[in-house]
Parts: C-alpha cells; structure tokens; sequence
C-alpha cells in the first residue's frame, strides 16, 4: 500500500513539474514586454522635452529679434540709418547668447511736394551655429519705419 501511494505522489509531483518551464517563459515574456514599454515611453519623454526646449528657443530668438528692431526703429528716430550693418550680442538675463544683426536702409521720396524718407530695417537674431549646435533658432523681422 505505501508503494501505490508513493507512486501516484511521484506521478502528481512530475505533471506539475513539466508546466514550471511554461510560466518561466510567460514571466521573460512580461518583463520584456515592460522593459520595452518603458524604453518606449522614455524616448517619447525626451522627444517632448526636446521640443518644448526649441520651442522655448524660438520665443526667446523672436524676443531678440524684437529688441533688435526696437533698436533699429529708435536709431532711425534719432538721427537715421546706422552707416553699415550693426551686429551686438545680447547679455542680459534670458537673451544671454543672442547674437543681432540690424540692416537699414533708407529711400527718400517727394509726395505731394514733400520731402518723405522711408527707412527699411532687417533684423536678424540667432542662437547657436548652424549645422553644428543642436539648439540651433533664429528669427527674422523686417519693418518700414516713415522718418
């Protein structure tokens, strides 16, 4: 009697036994699913910080680009066009790095027997060099002034 008994424990003990290989596999197949959702999600994470750095970029070119022509519209207003083509790099606070580059010209015309100049000022701002700096931006702002 204790040999039958023996024998059917034996028979259970290796039917579980054989399934044990199974979930070893079910359990690498979930962590490698995971690990992979993980990776994924980590790339989309830095994608989106990455954008949201050159969106940041480009606010600040545009905010150089309009102190620039602020400079530009003022140089008018006092006196004309700057002789050549004036570049400065901005050093203060988030502009730190912004290289601006102020073009003017001017063109006089007689309306109406008056004498009217009309200045044409191109502004230029830019962080970075391109093909080299990854957070390369710029920005571009024309405008006519009547002096």
């Amino acid at each position: 009697m204790s040999r039958s008994l023996n024998k059917n424990s034996n028979q259970c003990l290796s039917a579980y036994g054989n399934n044990g290989g199974f979930s070893l596999v079910a359990v690498i197949f979930i962590i490698v699913v995971l690990a992979s959702a993980v990776v994924f999600l980590q790339r989309i994470s830095n994608v989106s910080v990455a954008t949201n750095n050159l969106a940041m970029q480009g606010a600040r070119a545009w905010q150089a680009a309009e102190a620039g022509a602020e400079w530009g519209v003022y140089r008018v207003t006092t006196g004309g066009c700057p002789a050549a083509s004036t570049t400065f790099s901005l050093t203060e606070q988030s502009l730190t790095g912004f290289d601006v580059t102020v073009d003017c010209t001017s063109t006089t015309y007689t309306e109406s027997g008056a004498t009217v100049t009309m200045y044409f000022i191109d502004v230029f701002a830019r962080s970075g060099t391109l093909g080299t700096t990854p957070d390369y931006v710029s920005r571009r702002i024309s405008l006519v002034v009547e002096g």
